[in-house]
């Protein structure tokens, strides 16, 4: 019997004794071991024993997914057919217990009109959320993928017709948000949306009658049209990927604590004027800037980016962990004469993370590691991560070398290094050797010279610097180089270059780690 079923079943029964050794488990433990099975598969575990026959019943997870059914083929119809049919089923059995979490995945190897057909069959999706079994669920899961096209358009959720009394999570993927009607989410704690479709007014309305929504997740979702949206003052954590495909999606949300958001700097969704208060209370930033392929080296709109990135972060002053990714660190330099008018303290603030690329303007982007050394007197943990291009599109000629030659390049700039640190005799120099005459100006590090700073002195402890060494008196190495000799109580410092080629010596009370 056991070749008639599917895998995941066939898997459980063999070899012949596991059933006797599965059932002298708990039933819970057996019934968390059946909520990974589909409609399809968990109804087979009734042969195993007679202890099974009513178990899988009994499971408070349901999981729909039309992988279950890839043996018809191209039949999105008649896959759909089966899919509902032993869905409701599984839900309408006697002896049902109530289904505490709903999973619907739909996931096409073929063109959308596969999946097209699944969610246009009746009874369908409306069937399954109006079965008494599933009127009491804290979780609904809803997941529209197509290998090939899908646009989040094949199927819209209509919110009103969710049993939403006792939701605490509901994940959507690749579907459209429907109007919510008068449907209340009152117990909704947290909202992920994945390359969904929304209009504001919808998403705006559910957010109205969702005041426990605490967690809100965004990524790639298109809408209709820019907007402030309202959010729950219970809101402490969002997340925001790509949804800049109109002019803005900005949140109203004052009591945020952590933000992660990537897209354009132009379109930070704290950043509106018409919002009544910012989050200050503000603690954890994750942020990546990206720009448009066509904008290449030129700055979007009529406001600098240093502007408006301070404007946009300047008033979260109790932050404790800011992660920054950007094409071009010098974009947010904020030059000596302009300090006063952009800057802004962060006294609470412990982690800095800087990615970004020091291609275009090194003095630029040294200017703009001062400023955070300066904003951030109490930071303990600093890293830098310098990339050789801001622009993904851009051709550099380190990229196009040959590999041969230029480690060559490096290995003869290495012994020369050491030929001159022997010359020299400073073998116990605290920090990197000296340069040739060029470098040991340390040209564009003016910035960091002109003042001191209180977080070198007595607060930062651990430094890690990733780069791609392309020679040893590169701007890279003289920032390495300016951090050891300034940073009073380091313990620990790591640097990741890429091809292993910086060598020389280090204070004994710091652990230099080298990759």
């Amino acid at each position: 019997m056991a070749a008639n079923l599917s895998p995941a079943v066939a898997t459980i029964i063999a070899p012949p004794m596991a059933a006797d050794r599965l059932s002298a488990l708990p039933d819970t433990v057996l019934q968390h071991i059946l909520s990974y099975l589909t409609v399809k598969e968990a109804p087979h575990t009734s042969v195993l024993a007679r202890s099974w026959r009513t178990l899988w019943r009994q499971a408070d997870v349901v999981n729909m997914d039309t992988r279950s059914y890839m043996d018809i083929g191209y039949d999105g119809v008649e896959a759909g057919r089966r899919l509902f049919r032993d869905c409701l089923a599984a839900i309408h059995a006697a002896g049902r217990s109530p289904v505490r979490r709903l999973n619907c995945h739909l996931e096409s190897p073929y063109q959308t009109d596969y999946l097209e057909g699944v969610v246009r069959t009746t009874p369908g999706m409306d069937a399954v959320l109006a079965a008494p079994a599933v009127q009491d669920m804290e979780e609904l899961s809803v997941v529209l993928r197509a290998e090939f096209g899908g646009d989040g358009r094949d199927y819209v959720l209509a919110t009103s017709r969710v049993p939403c009394h006792r939701l605490r999570v509901l994940n959507l993927q690749g579907c459209t948000l429907g109007p919510p009607g008068t449907a209340s989410f009152g117990r909704l704690e947290t909202l992920r949306m994945v390359l969904c479709i929304s209009s504001p007014e919808n998403l705006q309305a559910l957010l109205d009658t969702a005041p426990n929504l605490t967690n809100i997740s965004l990524r790639h979702v298109s809408f209709t049209a820019g907007a402030l949206l309202r959010c729950p003052e219970a809101l402490v954590s969002v997340e925001m990927t790509h949804c800049h495909t109109t002019e803005g999606i900005y949140l109203d949300a004052p009591n945020v604590r952590f933000l992660r958001y990537k897209g354009y700097l132009e379109h930070f969704p704290f950043r509106s004027k018409k919002t009544s208060g910012r989050p200050i209370g503000m603690q954890h930033l994750v942020l990546s800037f990206c720009k448009p392929w066509y904008c290449h080296d030129q700055p979007l709109g009529e406001t600098e980016p240093h502007a408006i990135f301070w404007e946009s972060i300047g008033s979260f002053s109790r932050l404790r962990v800011l992660k920054l990714k950007l094409p071009y660190i010098n974009h947010i330099a904020v030059q000596p004469e302009q300090e006063g008018m952009f800057l802004n303290m962060f006294p609470h603030l412990k982690f800095l993370q800087i990615k970004g690329s020091c291609e275009l303007d090194s003095n630029g982007a040294a200017v703009a590691i001062a400023n955070f050394l300066y904003c951030c007197p109490a930071m303990q943990e600093l890293r830098l991560k310098f990339q050789l291009h801001g622009d993904p599109y851009a051709l550099h000629y380190a990229t196009i070398m040959r590999s041969d030659e230029r480690s060559a390049q490096l290995d003869q700039e290495k012994s020369m290094e050491s030929l001159k640190r022997l010359k020299s005799k400073m073998s116990s120099c605290p920090c990197y050797g000296d340069y040739d005459n060029d470098c040991a100006d340390d040209v564009g590090l003016s910035a960091l010279k002109a003042r001191s700073f209180p977080c070198l002195v007595s607060h930062l402890r651990r430094i890690r610097l990733e780069f791609e060494l392309e020679r040893l008196n590169c701007f890279e190495v003289k920032i390495a180089k300016f951090l050891v000799q300034n940073a009073d109580i380091l313990e620990e410092m790591e640097v990741h270059d890429g091809n292993q080629k910086v060598y020389d010596h280090i204070h004994h009370s710091i652990r230099l780690i080298l990759h």
